[in-house]
């Protein structure tokens, strides 16, 4: 794009073309005040705050909607200037009731912050607001209209970033306020996902998380780190805001990345509630219906020799957290799979990571990279869901998928055994019925369209309603009756999905779990990815709804080629949870049916503690440190954001110990970290379809 300079306060600050003032000054370290603007939001101009002069124009122009040119000398503070963002503010007080000191948010408030900035000791206007209701009818989120200064940032944000568009407008003047659903309180409301990203971007207290109103202001906190949610395969980028050593709030990160700054429901909740959850903190061993402390040596040395019993005749085993970090899960497999040569180890998601891989592994084969970066939803033209429920699997996957069909344009086709999860956005809703054959029917479909997209250029790229279309696919009519007989379909609908793909330019293809149940499904996805010509520059353009932020190093290290742990009945068992996240029933009654059981995690979360013999601390997620592998194509950094309280022995302590104790030496991890599940050796335009049969 073309340079451009500009002169701001004497200062000469580059840009580009298509920036506005306010965009050159933010690159060029220059202070403008704002209140409606926030980066990633599209600009509104709607508070004054930034307005500025241009030399030789008595105007005064808002900084954040004025395109910047090439030679413009900006003055952005002179007395003129000030008594004007002044006055601005005294109207803003005047309207609602900014009281400060009786608001949860004061400290914390950027009305407030900009108040004292520009000396506004008092206000010159009569109080003209009326009463607003506060809305307390949602469990987590509170709004109060009567300190609402109308800037639509929550509004924005919710539409822009979260694609739910829950919030907007009602009325007009001083009589306007937000609400839910053209007129819902937000306990009512049916689009709401409640992510809390409106309580994050509002600049005052209007809109406020109730666990966080009063745990502590983000300006009395002592740290602030930056670090990794590991709840889901996405892995947020979040930030912790620590006060005496507790988590008092967790948030999203920048606004201008992909996510938007976001987070969904358990970011934003069920981490810093996590820190409040009733720990184990020291080694416990049961006795009848009870547990007795014990120490450190006392535990590891029955836990071992229980171990060497069902070692002997092959009947130990291992389960672990994919929440663990690669160094923590490489640690696990240095010593189970390294130095005891054990096969019987996996995840609690080792289901689906091995469908996934599995589903992949013939394309993994070919040297392409069978997957994308989850935010590239938001570059595609069309969005394929297969057997996913993006909102239940991956929150901000699902915030992607409706920002992308509501504000780019793209189209949603859902292909499941079950409707769409979003009825008001999909443009074709396929069902199908569970079946053997829909793998390789599917497949059949791909092969089908790869035909055509391979056939001529002048018929590349047809609309789905132009003539050309259906000449086009008259030759292979025959055909794609067939696949949706196989498919259980009406080959009416078979063609409206071939259409579909054709005609994307950028199609991208989200995969749920529960493709995994027959990894061909994987499979036909990727050849449905291929036949689109779903390709982009990291990989094949498919987003798999994987369990954890770690599933993918999961599968480098622990998880097992084939599943055993409810088949197979194990006579001792290691168990390292995170307590984060329940486990499924049918893992529990396995490790029920376990004769010993050791079982390390950070919290005592029932019922898996209760089925422990041994039970032993382990750091929570906020004490450990360490990298995950996320679906967003980015190995990201978890950063310890409380140190260990007492003593707390990490990982490397007890595993270490456990192995001397079971006469083996702990050494260097034979797997690699999982930097190489994101290497490829070929384009993804390379790829080839495989055959199923």
């Amino acid at each position: 794009m073309k340079e451009i300079t500009l002169i701001i306060d004497g200062k000469e600050c580059k840009g580009v073309q298509g920036d506005t003032i306010l965009d050159v000054a933010n690159k060029n370290d220059v202070y403008i005040p704002t209140l409606c603007f926030q980066k990633g939001l599209t600009p509104i101009g709607a508070c004054r705050m930034c307005v500025v002069q241009l030399e030789g124009n008595p105007k005064m122009l808002p900084s954040c909607t004025t395109p910047a040119q090439e030679g413009m000398v900006v003055i952005t503070k002179n007395e003129k200037l000030k008594d004007y963002r002044r006055q601005v503010l005294e109207l803003l007080f005047a309207g609602r009731n900014h009281f400060c000191m009786f608001c949860s948010q004061s400290g914390d408030c950027e009305l407030q912050r900009l108040a004292i900035e520009h000396e506004m000791d008092s206000v010159r206007f009569p109080y003209l607001y009326s009463d607003f209701e506060v809305d307390a009818t949602n469990a987590d989120l509170m709004m109060d209209h009567n300190r609402c200064i109308l800037c639509q940032r929550c509004i924005r944000t919710c539409s822009e970033i979260v694609g739910a568009h829950a919030l907007d407008l009602e009325r007009r003047g001083w009589q306007a306020k937000v609400i839910a659903d053209l007129g819902h309180r937000l306990a009512e409301s049916d689009t709401c996902v409640n992510c809390g990203a409106c309580a994050q971007s509002c600049p005052t207290g209007t809109i406020t998380i109730r666990d966080f109103a009063y745990r502590g202001r983000r300006s009395d906190c002592d740290a602030i780190v930056d670090s990794v949610c590991p709840l889901c395969a996405v892995g947020c980028k979040i930030k912790a805001y620590v006060r005496t050593g507790s988590i008092v709030r967790v948030e999203g990160t920048a606004q201008d990345e992909p996510d938007g700054g976001q987070l969904c429901h358990m970011g934003r909740w069920w981490l810093p509630e996590s820190t409040e959850r009733e720990r184990v903190t020291t080694p416990l061993i049961r006795e009848g219906a009870t547990y007795r402390e014990a120490t450190w040596e006392e535990a590891l040395e029955l836990a071992a020799s229980e171990f060497k019993k069902a070692y002997k005749e092959e009947k130990a085993g291992a389960i672990l957290s994919s929440l663990c970090t690669d160094e923590e899960l490489t640690l696990f497999s240095a010593l189970f799979k390294d130095a005891l040569k054990i096969k019987h180890t996996d995840s609690f998601d080792g289901d689906v990571i091995r469908g996934f891989i599995k589903g992949f592994m013939p394309f993994k084969n070919q040297g392409v990279r069978p997957f994308t970066a989850a935010h590239h939803i938001l570059d595609s033209d069309l969005v394929v869901t297969m057997f996913a429920d993006p909102q239940k699997e991956a929150p901000v996957v699902a915030s992607y998928i409706r920002v992308a069909c509501l504000h780019k344009n793209a189209k949603l086709l859902n292909i499941s055994f079950g409707a769409s999860q979003f009825p008001g956005l999909v443009e074709l809703d396929v069902q199908l019925p569970e079946g053997q054959a829909l793998p390789e029917a599917l497949s059949n479909l791909a092969e089908i369209i790869s035909k055509i997209s391979a056939g001529p250029s002048e018929m590349a790229g047809f609309g789905e309603y132009e003539s050309g279309a259906e000449s086009v696919l008259s030759s292979y009519r025959e055909s794609i009756e067939e696949s949706a007989r196989a498919m259980g379909l009406d080959s009416k609908v078979a063609e409206e999905v071939a259409l579909m793909l054709i005609s994307a330019k950028k199609p991208i293809f989200v995969v749920g779990g529960r493709a995994t149940k027959s990894h061909e499904l994987v499979t036909a996805a990727c050849n449905l990815a291929i036949a689109s010509k779903s390709f982009y520059e990291d990989g094949l353009g498919v987003v798999p709804l994987l369990v954890s932020a770690n599933s993918l190093g999961a599968r480098n290290t622990v998880v097992s080629e084939d599943p055993w742990v409810t088949k197979e009945k194990r006579d001792f068992m290691y168990v390292f949870s995170t307590g984060m996240v329940p486990e499924e029933e049918e893992i529990l009654a396995a490790i029920s049916a376990t004769r010993f059981v050791v079982v390390q995690t950070p919290f005592k979360v029932r019922p898996l503690v209760n089925l422990a013999d041994i039970l032993l601390p382990a750091p929570a997620w906020y004490e450990r440190s360490g990298h995950y592998c996320t679906i967003e194509g980015e190995r990201r950094k978890l950063n310890t954001i409380v140190p260990p309280k007492g003593d707390l022995k990490g990982l490397h302590y007890v595993m270490d110990e456990f192995a001397k104790k079971l006469g083996v030496k702990l050494g260097k991890p034979e797997t690699s970290p999982c930097e190489e599940v994101f290497t490829s050796q070929a384009r993804a335009s390379e790829a080839r379809i495989i055959p199923l049969k």
